[in-house]
């Protein structure tokens, strides 16, 4: 039996468990998933578990930045992120991959979200990395603004991008919460109201509330907006398909997390 699981800390909110074993029953494959809690400081005795009784894991907070350095190999597209989502596991060796960016691009896609800039990544952890570098590698000029400036400035010296003030994001075209601002919060953003632009797009990656105050502002001032799941869906799928050579159906998937948040019509 094929054993996976998402690794973050804290994990009880993740709906990676449903949308996997949805994408597993719909694969014909017999498996697993489960959610590990796991500290940063239980990351290498977790990790050494992987090796000898998983075929694969994701990554979550506060792990995605810390993990390569403790695997066997890591993609050049995750290098030059600087954050694993996806761990395979395979002849006694942890292979680290990430598949965030190309995940965002295919939700972006799938929604029929323009890719049109400046987009202004709000966060600067493991996701705001890769949604920054994905949207870079479209050809979009790409801004980041973090709550800790300091933060702000490493990623965009780190990818060539340009860290912004709060303001600037009257004058982006979409705008990307990448921060946990808002989980489990309905009343908290990482925006105010009046800095929303005219016109645009505006996604949230937070999924606990699945409509966070983030995107009710946005989409009330008239933006294209799209929750956090398609993304995950697609970022599963992805994973899914490292671990088995398979690409299982994303909108199964984010259907299967629907169902799960009870937000199923």
């Amino acid at each position: 039996m094929l054993r996976f699981a998402v690794l973050g800390h804290p994990v009880t909110h993740s709906l990676s468990p449903a949308i996997h074993r949805h994408a597993l029953g719909s694969l014909g494959l017999r498996g697993v998933y489960r959610a590990l809690e796991t500290p940063l400081e239980r990351l290498p005795e977790r990790l050494e578990e992987v090796r000898q009784v998983y075929r694969g894991v994701n990554l979550t907070l506060p792990l995605k930045e810390r993990a390569w350095e403790l695997l066997d190999w890591v993609s050049p597209e995750a290098r030059a992120i600087g954050a694993v989502n996806t761990v395979l596991s395979a002849g006694g060796c942890l292979l680290g991959f990430n598949t965030d960016a190309p995940g965002f691009l295919e939700a972006l896609k799938a929604g029929g979200i323009p890719l049109q800039g400046p987009a202004l990544v709000l966060g600067a952890g493991g996701a705001a990395r890769a949604v920054a570098f994905a949207l870079r590698g479209s050809g979009l000029e790409v801004w980041i603004w973090n709550r800790t400036p300091e933060r702000a400035q490493a990623l965009a010296a780190e990818l060539g991008l340009k860290a912004v003030p709060l303001e600037r994001a009257k004058e982006a075209r979409l705008l990307v919460n990448a921060t946990s601002v808002g989980l489990h919060a309905p009343e908290e953003t990482p925006l105010p109201a009046e800095l929303f632009p005219e016109a645009g797009a505006a996604v949230d990656l937070v999924y606990r509330p699945l409509w966070t105050r983030f995107l009710r502002e946005a989409k009330a001032k008239g933006l294209l907006v799209q929750t956090g799941l398609p993304m995950l869906a697609w970022q599963g799928a992805l994973a899914l398909q490292i671990w088995t050579g398979l690409l299982p159906d994303p909108k199964g998937m984010e259907r299967a997390a629907l169902e799960a948040l009870g937000e199923a019509q």
